[in-house]
This record gives C-alpha cells, structure tokens and sequence, in this order.
C-alpha cells in the first residue's frame, strides 16, 4: 500500500507532459469568388481571425477550397497556434530595480 500512493502520483504526473499537438488545431474560413486565386483582401481576413486567436502566432496545416452557393466558394485553414513560451528574462531584471 505504501508503494503504490507514489506510483500513483508519478503516473499521474506524466499524464500531465504527454503534448497532442492534434488537439491544438483549428480552422478560420471567409467567403470569396470561386474560381480565383486567394486574394489580398481574402487573406487578410483570414489572419484577423487567426490572430484573435493565437496572440504568438500560427502555422497553416492545411489550406481547402469549399464550394459555396451563388458562385462563391469558402476559404478554410487549418491552423496550430505557436508555442507559448514565458517572456521573463532574469538576465532584465537586477535587484536595485527591484528594491
């Protein structure tokens, strides 16, 4: 009994490091005119809504191209936000400006 109350907090531990990347993506889509490439304004839509999103960045998986009505078509990324990393540098801070 005595041994497997820190088994059991050592295995719970590491489920908490296992990373799923795959849990992390997500899609933006906007409307645009088929048959066209990917535009400016299209494009610029599409980073807004990416960047309300992910503050430090993205990476694009996948890019598809959806039929829509009226001649319109629906373009859908697929996106992975960067990786959050903290900002705090010890080498900034020194202890007079601390005190």
């Amino acid at each position: 009994m005595r041994s497997l109350l820190p088994l059991l907090l050592i295995l719970g531990l590491s489920a908490c490091a296992y990373d799923d990347n795959s849990r992390y993506r997500f899609g933006v889509s906007a409307d645009r005119p088929a048959g066209q490439a990917m535009d400016a304004e299209t494009q610029a839509a599409l980073d807004a809504k990416a960047n309300q999103i992910c503050t430090h960045g993205y990476e694009t998986v996948k890019t598809d191209m959806l039929k829509a009505e009226g001649g319109r078509q629906i373009a859908d990324l697929h996106l992975h936000c960067a990786d959050y990393s903290p900002d705090f540098l010890p080498s900034v801070i020194s202890l007079p400006s601390i005190f």
